[in-house]
């Protein structure tokens, strides 16, 4: 349990650290970790997310946080997948991808999550459709 707590802080260390340096472009490597850290702290992972900071998919309304945490809870891998340069609707940013961690329907090897942020590392979000692993740019 220590471990997890030391994990979190450290993790919210660096995110807030390249918080701080938004209105600066990314490289490929931190829009990585920024996006490996924000699906942990969002709780898409088997490690403690951060509650107060929870950013809600474009479909999602739940006013019950701990439910939505138990739904999201452990489908995705910590380590990205791959990545692609640019957004969805935007030229510029980032596309970083996580697979998801039960792959037993083969389908379900197909496909994977995408964080989507602009360039600065800002705007970020999880995006609700399923993101084709063929389709990045590289994977990792």
């Amino acid at each position: 349990m220590m471990l997890k707590l030391i994990i979190t802080s450290a993790s919210l260390l660096l995110v807030f650290s390249i918080a701080d340096a938004r209105g600066k472009k990314l490289n490929q490597s931190e829009a990585i970790k920024l996006a490996e850290r924000f699906i942990i702290l969002n709780g898409y992972t088997d490690l403690p997310p951060n509650k107060n900071r929870v950013v809600l998919e474009s479909i999602e309304a739940s006013p019950n946080t701990d439910e939505l945490l138990r739904e999201r809870r452990n489908t995705l891998e910590r380590k990205a997948y791959g990545v692609a340069r640019g957004r969805k609707i935007r030229s510029s940013g980032w596309t970083v991808v996580f697979r998801y961690k039960d792959r037993s329907d083969p389908e379900m090897r197909e496909i994977g999550r995408a964080v989507t942020m602009d360039a600065d590392g800002s705007n970020m979000r999880v995006e609700h459709v399923d993101f084709f692993l063929r389709a990045v740019d590289r994977r990792l």
